[in-house]
């Protein structure tokens, strides 16, 4: 419950920081009149908790800004996981596997997932799944 709450604490303050921050560049930008280098990307939560159940990250693993971590999802060492992807929990993301850009994980995943695939079946070590609903593509 304690590790819980601090990681609600810190993900509050984290994105409290980085709002402040983006404010700051807008007005910043606004008062000299130069807004062409303003970042127009979206910012949105990147691990969101589910009924006391937290995403898992491994600190070696590369999870896009945009992309969505629910419930009790986890993200092995050397994962990747692509922009605006979402894995839900409590789905794994085994060590070195790779979640393609926009895809949508519902079931384990030890291999790779092509992007804007919807994974509701686990995908095994050393196969490509793609489309939606993802099925197998090829051998990697």
């Amino acid at each position: 419950m304690a590790s819980a709450l601090a990681n609600l604490a810190k993900h509050s303050l984290g994105k409290a920081l980085r709002e402040t921050g983006t404010a700051m560049e807008r007005t910043s930008k606004a008062f000299v009149g130069d807004l062409s280098f303003w970042d127009h990307v979206s910012r949105h939560t990147t691990a969101v908790p589910v009924d006391a159940q937290s995403p898992c990250v491994a600190e070696s693993a590369c999870v896009a800004p945009s992309a969505t971590l629910v419930g009790g999802a986890a993200v092995g060492a050397k994962a990747t996981v692509g922009v605006g992807a979402v894995v839900y929990g409590p789905a794994a993301v085994g060590d070195g596997a790779v979640i393609g850009h926009g895809a949508v994980v519902k079931a384990d995943v030890f291999g790779a997932v092509a992007d804007n695939a919807v994974v509701l079946e686990a995908v095994p070590e050393g196969e490509l799944w793609g489309g939606a609903p993802a099925a197998f593509l090829k051998k990697i």
